[in-house]
């Protein structure tokens, strides 16, 4: 992994490409030097002719070799010769080229897939999560972000995107199942017995008001008038006997009774566990549980309720104070010490963190998972990768292009220069020696 700047490795591979060149030009220059001076004392001390062949070889190869790395990047000594200045002139076909080749040589959907199982990205993940120093600093971090989430969208859009969702996504059949599910959810841990408890205390409590307890006993004096008016029997015979004041405090003794008798009856089934009434509440709620998830005629309603609801007002601007209670609240719980959030992410974290110890085949079973999501993603999209390098490398200027090749492979390329010129100089010789013994 690199770890400097771009600026101070372009910088530094420019001295060492300097160096580079300087060695392949001094090779190339003590190599003329000793022609010069073989050549001019040869007819003194012919045995340098061995000396003045390797020099003669030694700097034709250089120059060759010089003619050969110069012509990649731009015209010898600025000729416009054929076939120089390879690279600028042929940019485009080596973006095409060098595009493909990343594309079919490196961007293979099952090397890397296997590179990244290998990896164990799951378990390495956990392990620098499990470290004290992420949880001190990322786990705050990331419940710090909550606020910002549910900040950027406005209440009146949760709102209209709860109701549209309601509206839109969920049928009559949906909401049932949905209502169903939560009332038979609600059974299996017991709650619908605090829904009974709820409704009988209510009942008993309006049926102790004063003023439910006057409305209800008059109703009954009506219903018994309306009786004794449609039917009269041996009770009306009774109260013509008797006096009209002496008839209505027995109506209102009766009634008195009837409300008492309700009372405590109710009193006996929250008591009472087997209680009549207390099974019927149950099997009518596990009837209706059944009706909300089969019954087409329910199912209608829904639909129709939900139409209704969706479209209200009043629901709209319930659930725009609902979203905005939450964002307060994760902005309050986020911003001080104690953070729920930072809590719940904590308790989370040790979750997974147990279930990995417990369970290290789930963590294969992810590093699989995230290998194949891996896989897919570059099949998908390696032509796009392959299409973006070919761009961005027509995109460059070609002196720009030149500079950065020359940078990367230059100071390799003067070592061919300077191989040029030894392995010139040597096979030079050879060729003497051979010429000298065929003579």
């Amino acid at each position: 992994m690199h770890t400097l700047s771009a600026e101070v490795r372009a910088r530094e591979a420019r001295v060492r490409l300097k160096q580079s060149r300087r060695w392949a030009t001094g090779l190339l220059l003590a190599a003329a030097a000793l022609f010069t001076v073989s050549a001019l004392y040869l007819k003194q001390y012919p045995q340098l002719g061995y000396v003045k062949a390797f020099a003669e070889a030694a700097m034709v190869g250089a120059l060759a070799d010089w003619f050969a790395v110069t012509a990649l990047f731009r015209h010898p000594l600025g000729l416009k010769i054929p076939h120089t200045a390879v690279l600028p002139r042929n940019q485009a076909r080596i973006a095409d080229e060098l595009g493909r080749f990343i594309e079919n040589n490196f961007l293979l959907g099952k090397p890397i897939a296997m590179r990244v199982y290998q990896a164990g990205p799951s378990e390495k993940l956990l392990d620098w999560l499990g470290g004290d120093g992420a949880r001190k600093q990322w786990l705050p971090w990331l419940a710090a972000q909550l606020p910002v989430l549910l900040r950027t969208v406005p209440p009146e859009k949760a709102a209209a995107f709860g109701s549209a969702l309601l509206e839109r996504h969920y049928g009559g059949a949906q909401i049932g199942r949905l209502l169903s599910d939560g009332l038979k959810l609600l059974k299996q841990n017991g709650l619908h017995l605090l829904l009974f408890s709820a409704l009988m205390k209510q009942v008993r409590q309006w049926l102790q008001n004063p003023d439910t307890r006057g409305l209800l006993e008059n109703n009954l004096r009506e219903w018994a008038a309306k009786i004794e008016g449609d039917a009269p029997g041996s009770w009306d015979k009774i109260k013509a006997a008797l006096k009209t004041t002496l008839v209505a405090r027995v109506d209102d003794w009766v009634a008195e009774k009837a409300l008492d008798w309700a009372d405590g009856y109710l009193a006996a089934a929250l008591e009472n566990p087997d209680h009549n009434l207390q099974r019927h509440f149950e099997q009518q709620f596990d009837a209706f549980a059944d009706k909300l998830a089969e019954s087409s005629e329910w199912h209608a309603r829904l639909a129709q309720a939900k139409v209704r609801i969706a479209q209200s007002p009043a629901v709209q601007e319930n659930l725009a104070a609902l979203w905005t209670g939450i964002q307060d609240w994760a902005k309050n719980d986020t911003s001080g010490s104690g953070s729920q959030t930072v809590a719940q992410l904590e308790k989370i974290l040790d979750y997974l963190l147990a279930q990995a110890a417990q369970n290290p085949a789930a963590l294969r079973r992810t590093d699989l998972r995230i290998s194949l999501l891996t896989r897919d993603l570059v099949m998908r999209y390696k032509e796009q990768v392959s299409l973006f390098v070919s761009d961005k490398v027509k995109s460059w200027d070609s002196k720009q292009m030149v500079d950065k090749l020359e940078l990367s492979v230059g100071k390799d390329l003067q070592f061919i220069r300077i191989n040029g010129t030894i392995v010139g100089g040597l096979v030079g010789l050879a060729i003497y020696c051979v010429s000298q013994w065929l003579i």
